[in-house]
């Protein structure tokens, strides 16, 4: 793991592709988050420290951990690798530790309507690292195989379903510059 910014490394001339987490999934993890340190705060003042409150407090204390330094907020694709920024931490992955990138499976309550599948994660041996929770938008993924470049190829990039036409990109809902410029 290397922290090279948000923007990974510091070439200006291969392109970069930027995709964003979906509002919604950063939201309800940190909820979740939320909810779990309620649950053990209260129960360590209503009945202290037991084996039921210890279990509970450890868990919390996981899941706020995966949630600030392992859930992406967006990640950064260009041809050397991809930085994925989660709330704490920067994490530069090379394309030469990454075997494949592929779809996260749908989820039990999202809509097929919406997003017929999930986001990207790229598999580095056993391990599955998440890059973006939803499906990027038709434009999105052109740039993104530009973006990768000859790694796209030996990753599997054409192998990947395809975003529909009228999927929505992942910027829509985020700031101004985060638009390509051709939206603006």
């Amino acid at each position: 793991m290397t922290d090279r910014g948000p923007a990974g490394p510091s070439s200006t001339s291969a392109p970069s592709t930027v995709l964003h987490s979906s509002l919604t999934g950063i939201v309800s993890v940190l909820l979740g988050v939320g909810l779990l340190a309620v649950l053990s705060v209260v129960g360590l003042f209503s009945a202290g420290f037991t084996w039921v409150t210890g279990p509970l407090v450890l868990i919390t204390l996981i899941a706020a951990g995966a949630a600030l330094f392992d859930m992406p907020v967006s990640s950064v694709f260009d041809a050397e690798g991809v930085t994925r920024r989660a709330l704490v931490r920067h994490q530069r992955l090379h394309w030469d530790d990454v075997n494949r990138l592929s779809r996260v499976r749908k989820g039990m309550f999202r809509s097929s309507k919406a997003s017929p599948t999930g986001g990207l994660i790229a598999v580095r041996g056993r391990r599955n690292y998440t890059l973006v929770d939803r499906m990027e938008g038709h434009q999105e993924h052109d740039a993104l195989r530009l973006s990768l470049g000859a790694a796209g190829e030996r990753l599997g990039v054409d192998r990947i379903a395809q975003p529909p036409l009228d999927q929505t990109p992942t910027w829509l809902h985020r700031r101004a510059k985060w638009a390509p410029e051709n939206q603006r």
